[in-house]
């Protein structure tokens, strides 16, 4: 049992209508120009939801597209996955090399030897860390094909009026979204 709320506050367990704009892309050129767009145009990237692949098998995107329980990814930008690709290669380059300079380091005589552990050292790590984001991103890439065969990429647009619904709406159509609409 809870206890009533008092007048004139807000029940914090209450469900709060989301107003959004969706759209299903063919392809992800299309989905990466209408996000550009739509970020362009004054939308934050926390207003952008993607269908979580997970969610794929359980129907086609026009059927999830309404469905407010469907299992959403945030939109991270291409940039971003960049930058992680381009940590994880660095970080386990640098990694063993650290451990190989912390264990030669205090003796004048051990720096020659030190150089030539790190670069190999390096080396190795960095191609574990380039396995490693070959294989996210091949898992990436198998998720946005799943979804494109399944019949498009699902974007949610969060809005917050009227006018930016209808800013949100313009943006899916010029950019090929197909099954374009606003819903709660």
């Amino acid at each position: 049992m809870t206890d009533p709320v008092p007048d004139g506050h807000q029940d914090i367990n209450a469900s709060v209508a989301v107003r959004e704009a969706v759209g299903i892309f063919d392809d992800q050129a299309s989905l990466q120009a209408a996000i550009d767009e739509l970020m362009l145009a004054g939308f934050a990237r926390f207003e952008l939801g993607l269908l979580d692949p997970a969610a794929v098998q359980d129907a086609p995107p026009h059927h999830l597209a309404d469905d407010p329980t469907v299992q959403r990814k945030p939109y991270v930008a291409p940039e971003s996955v960049g930058d992680a690709q381009g940590g994880l290669i660095a970080g386990f380059a640098l990694l063993p090399a650290m451990g190989a300079a912390a264990a030669t380091a205090g003796t004048g005589a051990a720096i020659a030897a030190t150089a030539a552990v790190t670069a190999a050292t390096g080396g190795v790590g960095a191609l574990i860390g380039g396995a490693l984001v070959y294989a996210l991103t091949r898992n990436r890439d198998r998720g946005i094909a799943a979804q494109e065969d399944a019949g498009g990429l699902l974007l949610w647009v969060r809005v917050r009026s009227a006018a930016h619904e209808r800013l949100a709406l313009d943006i899916l159509r010029r950019n090929a979204a197909h099954h374009v609409h606003g819903h709660d």
